[in-house]
């Protein structure tokens, strides 16, 4: 039998594949196989030298943390004796620690709001100045009355002090009140009442009145007029102009004194006259309610004269 020829050449591909395979497993089976994977078991206390989380010892509460060198980030926190409760923060700041325990109220912190029993001081205080407020008032009240306050039918001292009455009856001057007219109602009278307001001298009691001569002549008038301390009456006339005064100049104020002026005011676009007397306590206002294209100073004096006449009279 004749004998194949022997191979001389470098084996395949395949053969020397296989052949480092066998040496690959070979070197495997004798280093053995790593059973972490090279990472450390979880029982073990051996940080490795590695980063991350620290291990736990008992796995169990709240574990110490390093406190770092500089004095800053987290503190250790102590577990609390009874496991209930705040617990309390180690050299930091803010809220301070809870109570031993854990339940009943908190300590007062200085500048913290007034605790309940503190209110009983401010309200006894209150109460306090309430009561002095009162005695005040009182006090005022009596004096006002016993002194120099207003009496019971609307004049002032400064009226009993005068020796004149002002008192409108139902004629003046031979005029008539007006019946149907009351007296607020008259054109007039805001205007007439704002200057008496302004001169600080009040009507008198019996002092308005609305006079007529109509339906035979065409006077229509509003009166106002009062009783009190008028200083100059030059002054007194000059602070009681009607509030929406025009032009003016002075009168005849009669046989009984003082000083009078006559002058006209607007009553929206209408044109009204008036005329009035003062003396150093009394005075009166007489003002037409009705509007004039040709204001006539005369006529208005002649019946404030007139009016006067039938008004005022002595104590």
């Amino acid at each position: 039998m004749a004998e194949s020829p022997s191979r001389s050449g470098p084996a395949s591909g395949d053969d020397g594949d296989a052949g480092q395979v066998i040496e690959d497993d070979a070197v495997s089976e004798a280093a053995g196989p790593e059973p972490f994977g090279g990472a450390r078991p979880w029982w073990s206390v051996d940080s490795g030298g590695g980063t991350g989380p620290h291990v736990l010892v008992n796995g169990t509460g709240p574990q110490v943390l390093p406190a770092p060198r500089d004095g800053s980030g987290p503190q250790v926190m102590p577990g609390p004796v009874n496991g209930s409760g705040a617990h309390p923060i180690v050299g930091g700041t803010g809220p301070h620690g809870a109570l031993p325990g854990g339940a009943g109220p908190l300590p007062t912190v200085p500048g913290g709001p007034p605790t309940p029993g503190k209110r009983a001081p401010r309200l006894l205080l209150v109460a306090g100045v309430a009561v002095v407020a009162a005695v005040v008032l009182m006090a005022g009240v009596l004096a006002f009355g016993t002194g120099g306050g207003a009496l019971e039918d609307g004049r002032t001292t400064a009226d009993s002090a005068s020796k004149k009455v002002i008192d409108a009856g139902q004629e003046a001057g031979g005029l008539r009140k007006d019946g149907l007219t009351a007296p607020q109602a008259s054109a007039a009278y805001p205007f007439i009442a704002g200057s008496i307001e302004a001169g600080g001298v009040p009507v008198a009691k019996h002092g308005l009145a609305v006079y007529t001569e109509e339906p035979v002549g065409k006077v229509n008038v509003l009166f106002m007029g009062g009783t009190g301390a008028i200083g100059k009456p030059a002054d007194f006339l000059q602070k009681a102009q009607p509030t929406t005064f025009i032009a003016g100049q002075d009168a005849d104020p009669g046989g009984k004194g003082g000083k009078a002026v006559c002058g006209t005011f607007a009553v929206l676009a209408e044109t009204h006259t008036y005329c009035a007397w003062a003396t150093k306590d009394s005075f009166g206002i007489v003002a037409s309610n009705r509007a004039t294209v040709n204001p006539q100073f005369e006529l208005m004096a002649d019946v404030m004269r007139r009016i006067r006449n039938g008004v005022e009279r002595p104590k």
